[in-house]
């Protein structure tokens, strides 16, 4: 019994280191991150682009954090947007992959809506409950005001390919007015790769596929032509990079 019992802590731990080099679902995300620039870099992007942002003039303004892990980003992101726009209202919803994590976050910020849901699945149309598109038919929206997505979508990159990224992209674009980007970098994505082979012996299958790759910005610039070619125009790039030596940029429809 007792060996049945270690076999399975080995196993669940092995899931889960698993899941936080292929999906990001890491638990101790805000222990080796303590101090996230990044809420003052947003506000300082947003205090400078703010006029030219296609964001709803009265009423609630929606937020959709995609990749929220345990909430502390959302919580800080409502708080900026909040100052932002001098105290609107403001609804976040914080959508995570990771059940577990959205269960920390309901518990630590319950004024904010947080729900479990994979945006490549979602995207793809591969899902019959949809909570994303149920906060859009509760309030009465066809779209969010902003969507986020910090540090988050190399993950659907590596999982699903080119083609399942543009998916998303897609996705994401036709879901919001303004959309705010941190993406990770190529080196981020070659360390990824040699993690899970390393401490899980698994692969990325269709990593060698990808035709956005590349040094110097090059995997960020196809990302950032296609948002454009959605019709999108960037209003605002923080050039001081965070202290991951990545840029918040601001699109804005």
């Amino acid at each position: 019994a007792v060996f049945t019992f270690l076999t399975m802590c080995e196993h669940q731990s092995n899931r889960r280191k698993r899941d936080e080099v292929q999906h990001g679902s890491y638990h101790q995300y805000y222990q080796f991150r303590p101090q996230d620039s990044r809420p003052e870099h947003l506000k300082k992007c947003l205090l400078g682009c703010r006029s030219q942002l296609n964001i709803s003039p009265t009423g609630t303004i929606h937020l959709l954090d995609v990749g929220c892990n345990r909430g502390l980003l959302s919580n800080s992101v409502l708080a900026v947007v909040r100052e932002i726009f001098c105290d609107r209202p403001v609804s976040l919803l914080g959508v995570d992959i990771d059940e577990e994590l959205v269960r920390d976050a309901r518990k630590e910020f319950e004024g904010i809506e947080f729900v479990q849901a994979d945006i490549s699945t979602i995207a793809a149309g591969r899902v019959e409950n949809d909570p994303i598109g149920d906060y859009l038919s509760r309030n009465q929206i066809d779209r969010f005001d902003m969507i986020f997505c910090f540090s988050v979508l190399m993950y659907p990159h590596l999982n699903h390919g080119d083609s399942g990224l543009r998916l998303v992209l897609d996705y994401i674009c036709s879901k919001t007015k303004v959309l705010v980007l941190e993406l990770q970098s190529w080196e981020k994505y070659r360390d990824n790769v040699r993690r899970l082979k390393r401490d899980c012996g698994e692969q990325f299958p269709l990593y060698e596929k990808l035709e956005w790759r590349g040094n110097q910005r090059k995997l960020e610039q196809n990302i950032y032509k296609y948002v454009e070619k959605q019709g999108f125009e960037r209003k605002s790039e923080e050039l001081n990079k965070n202290e991951y030596k990545r840029n918040i940029v601001i699109y804005s429809s």
